[in-house]
């Protein structure tokens, strides 16, 4: 019994190492090209870019720097001030060989500012006087390209089932996901010629008494008039929806426009960054998490006495603003997934019976325990009388980032400073980038869109499982299930105004597991104290790591 325990740690750490050769070695950005067909399109694509990224010109062979832009609507001109390209913008304009490849955990600045770029490509190829404001007609521009981290190339993003997959990963990418991953329903976005996945739904509902609502933003644009969605079983669960919608926002293109996790929209349209981040009150991880670029910081102090770990964020105060918003990317992360796979091995051959026993349990007893084992993230304002709970995140699973707006209500006063606490288990969570805004919501037009087609892989028609919150299900309880949506949206935005579209739904889903052997109940009982998984964590984490140690020096 023993030899076997230390083959199931060793295997754990190989399935770790090789979640940390894909998640560091494989990254790639890829330029993508706007739509340009008329100086309208072309001014939407600037403004909606222009606040936030760093703008590159192309005349020919000269490239400069293209800064504080402002659009004419009217006169259909940029304008602006140019220079030349910062050293740390040359990697794509220097990537000849068309690799596409960066390093997220690069000490080079290149390797990550090339996701915040966007470059424009012109007729001419002159050299331009730099010491003037210049000005260009925006039908003088051949080409927009907007630098982007290329998720089906990339294996921190991995897509499956037939959506696409980097070849020379795809072996070691299913092991992982058969051995570790336990999540929910993917949800792919067909782009005109594949589905891209862009996320999984109401992570943790693992059980009917944890259905919940969720909202996924999406990165969708209509095809032939129509938005066309695939909702897939890729893992080994049962799957149940209870209504897809779509929530589209119409909205002014200097602005973002997000559903929250309350399922209410507001908008953020000039993102501050935090002036300080303090993880546990000792480690600086401002670094990273000033940018959305994959570089997160993952809860991860070793050294701290206690399991739980605190990032501290602290951003200056406008004036005495009394509500804020505030803006994070993130999600759960593999070692997550994979720990919580362990837990559950330990019932063994009882493992049935106790999900028969948990669903008999209240809503209300089950996320209690999941609040005392620190598994969603607590968000909370630093007040002069304490830590005040502003909002709790459930897990949202690993697959990739999604950006949260939480609603923050400030202290009153002039505190020149606004302290926010993210808390979580030891690498429960991965924050890849937080910022608060103070925009003033407007009034925003918003539409909600059910599907008007949903067919299953075998050709039978759902829609009536799908169209209302109404108990009904669409059921997938095999891998390999899947249903594909369709929802009209032919109509343009107005103009100076975007489409943001939000994936509005509900449901939960069952992991199917057939272990074998004994429960081991005097391990299982620990988990009744408040905190144990999170210790967990911390000590398999720590185990790991010697294990490693051991087997290197015995390969020497």
């Amino acid at each position: 019994m023993r030899n076997s325990y230390i083959k199931d740690d060793q295997m754990g750490y190989w399935i770790i190492l090789m979640i940390v050769f894909l998640l560091s070695c494989m990254n790639y950005y890829k330029p993508v090209t706007q739509n340009t067909s008329n100086p309208k399109s072309t001014s939407q694509v600037i403004n909606s870019e222009a606040p936030r990224k760093y703008f590159i010109l192309h005349q020919g062979t000269f490239n400069y720097a293209f800064q504080n832009i402002k659009v004419n609507d009217t006169a259909m001109t940029m304008s602006g001030n140019l220079s030349s390209v910062d050293n740390t913008h040359l990697k794509y304009i220097n990537d000849k060989d068309s690799k596409f490849r960066y390093k997220k955990l690069s000490s080079d600045p290149r390797e990550i500012n090339v996701l915040n770029e966007v470059h424009i490509y012109t007729k001419n190829n002159t050299a331009l006087d730099t010491s003037k404001l210049f000005t260009l007609p925006l039908d003088q521009i051949t080409k927009i390209q907007v630098i982007e981290h290329d998720k089906s190339r990339s294996t921190t993003s991995y897509v499956l089932g037939g959506v696409g997959i980097t070849l020379g990963a795809i072996a070691i990418a299913a092991v992982i996901v058969a051995l570790t991953k336990s999540s929910c329903p993917f949800v792919g976005v067909y782009d005109g010629q594949q589905y891209i996945v862009q996320g999984e739904l109401f992570g943790g509902a693992v059980n009917s008494k944890l259905e919940r609502f969720d909202y996924m933003p999406l990165k969708a644009s209509p095809v032939n008039g129509e938005i066309q969605l695939r909702i897939m079983n890729e893992l080994k669960e049962k799957q149940y929806t209870n209504f897809a919608d779509l929530i589209v926002i119409e909205h002014d293109s200097n602005t973002q426009a997000c559903v929250g996790m309350d399922g209410n929209i507001y908008q953020v349209s000039n993102l501050v960054s935090p002036i300080s981040a303090m993880l546990n009150n000792k480690m600086n991880v401002l670094d990273n998490i000033k940018q959305a670029d994959s570089v997160s910081c993952h809860f991860d102090d070793t050294l701290s006495a206690s399991s739980t770990n605190e990032i501290t964020l602290t951003f200056l105060r406008r004036g005495e603003i009394k509500k804020a918003k505030l803006i994070l990317n993130l999600k759960n992360s593999y070692w997550f997934d994979y720990l919580y796979g362990e837990f559950t091995r330990n019932f063994g051959d009882q493992y049935d019976k106790f999900q028969k026993k948990l669903i008999r349990q209240s809503t209300a007893q089950m996320i209690r325990w999941t609040n005392e084992q620190n598994i969603p993230l607590r968000i909370s304002l630093i007040t002069p009388k304490g830590l005040k709970e502003i909002a709790k995140l459930p897990t949202i699973g690993p697959l990739m980032n999604r950006q949260v707006v939480i609603p923050v209500e400030l202290n009153a006063g002039p505190d020149e400073k606004i302290q926010i606490t993210l808390s979580s288990g030891f690498m429960f969570w991965e924050l890849d980038y937080a910022a608060i805004d103070f925009t003033d919501d407007k009034p925003v037009t918003a539409s909600r869109i059910k599907p008007y087609y949903a067919v299953d892989q075998d050709g039978k028609d759902v829609l009536n499982q799908l169209t209302d919150d109404d108990g009904k299900y669409l059921s997938q309880p095999e891998t390999g299930n899947y249903a594909i949506l369709k929802y009209k949206l032919s109509r343009q935005p107005s103009p100076r105004k975007l489409y943001t579209v939000t994936f509005a739904t509900r449901g939960y889903y069952e992991p199917i597991r057939q272990y074998t052997g004994k429960p081991n109940t005097a391990f299982l009982k620990k988990f009744r104290e408040p905190g144990t998984m999170s210790d967990f964590s911390k000590s398999r984490y720590q185990f790991i790591i010697n294990t490693q140690s051991i087997i290197a020096l015995q390969v020497k």
